[in-house]
């Protein structure tokens, strides 16, 4: 989940060189603009989407001139583009149990400024349905001058149903889900 729209954001940091000083404690998601959507492939069917209507984030700056990235995801609010046994599925006990779980939460390890400039690996901990672990997603390279307010800050990346407990419908559901973020910040970088 939590790919694209993790690390888009952090490029937008690096509009212009930033002193320290002149760091914001945190800039916070366009969360009207932002979206986090995922990816599920069927063995005997084409991939098939969804979203997350409710997600909120911020880019924070840390003392060390480097950034972390806090996202957090409403997991009830997931509205599904494909068949509707495959959304009652998703939301039930057997993959994101919803009701017990309904919040996914991503909070990245610190990173430097050049990982915003050039893209690459983004690392951090997600929690999903009661389970948290280490992932890579991938940010990836700006498309144009002001990331983040011009166009949408990109992150992708996949993780995978059994490491966090999903372990249902291994005949009909690959393992690997992918998540892609777009993220827009609610204001201007320093």
């Amino acid at each position: 989940m939590t790919g694209r729209w993790l690390a888009g954001l952090l490029m937008a940091a690096l509009v212009g060189p930033v002193m320290a000083a002149d760091m914001p404690a945190s800039i916070p998601f366009d969360a009207a603009r932002s979206q986090a959507s995922f990816s599920v492939q069927l063995l005997i069917m084409p991939s098939t989407e969804g979203r997350f209507e409710r997600a909120e984030g911020e880019l924070q700056a840390l003392r060390d001139r480097r950034w972390r990235v806090r996202v957090g995801i409403d997991a009830r609010s997931i509205v599904f583009d494909g068949p509707d046994w495959l959304g009652r599925t998703t939301r039930s006990e057997k993959f994101l149990d919803v009701d017990h779980h309904p919040e996914i939460r991503f909070v990245s390890k610190p990173f430097a400024t050049e990982l915003l400039a050039h893209g690459g690996d983004l690392v951090g901990r997600l929690s999903l349905r009661g389970q948290t672990r280490e992932v890579v997603f991938r940010l990836l390279p700006s498309t144009c001058a002001r990331p983040g307010r011009d166009c949408a800050i990109r992150v992708e990346g996949e993780v995978s149903r059994r490491e966090f407990g999903m372990t249902a419908h291994r005949l009909t559901v690959r393992d690997r889900v992918g998540f892609d973020f777009d993220v827009f910040l609610a204001s201007d970088l320093p």
